[in-house]
């Protein structure tokens, strides 16, 4: 399968990039090796890993990796830090791009690959 998006409104979950390594050595106990690791996972539909971010910044706040039992979702850095956001919008902490991250791709798990 190709990598894809998974929106989950505020935050949403995009395919690692290349300049997703800094944040990948950010998300200490995250089990994605690299982001050509990920690559070759996804490729062969062994394990979706994910860039978590919000919605109005391209910035990883944590990375996910679903290996076909288990999903996986570490913060990028403190999870307590502030997210830089639109003040219109209400304030996030990076934890809740965590849990709301991991509620969209479990979504995403239940409704497409195991419908």
């Amino acid at each position: 399968m190709e990598p894809m998006d998974v929106n989950g409104g505020r935050f949403y979950a995009r395919p690692l990039r290349n300049d997703d390594e800094i944040a990948l050595r950010q998300a200490e106990g995250s089990s994605v090796a690299s982001i050509s690791a990920a690559r070759e996972e996804w490729l062969n539909d062994t394990a979706y890993s994910w860039a978590i971010c919000e919605q109005t910044n391209v910035n990883a706040v944590a990375i996910a990796r679903y290996d076909m039992k288990e999903l996986e979702v570490v913060p990028v850095g403190d999870p307590e830090r502030d997210l830089p956001n639109d003040p219109m919008l209400e304030p996030k902490k990076a934890k809740d791009g965590v849990a709301e991250g991991r509620a969209a791709i479990q979504r995403w798990i239940d409704g497409y690959l195991r419908p």
